[in-house]
């Protein structure tokens, strides 16, 4: 009778690298102001589609290998 073992395939340790998120633009009202509104909620939708893939990414890592990657009030 044939035995079932669990494996557990662990990613190579480049796909186990928890996202970097860079500072974000400068909170700076003038440079705000001179960007055109089209321009800035282009910028939104980029910042917020990042912040998901990176939220994304760090919870796959964490369910591959728990704690690896802080929470986001820790980083």
């Amino acid at each position: 009778m044939p035995v079932a073992v669990p494996l557990k395939i662990t990613p190579p340790a480049e796909l186990l690298t928890c996202a970097e998120r860079p500072d974000g633009l400068p909170e700076d009202p003038q440079l705000v102001a001179q960007m055109p509104t089209r321009l800035r909620a282009g910028v939104i939708r980029l910042a917020r589609a990042f912040a998901t893939a990176a939220g994304r990414l760090d919870r796959l890592i964490d369910w591959n290998a728990p704690g690896t990657c802080a929470p986001a009030g820790e980083r």
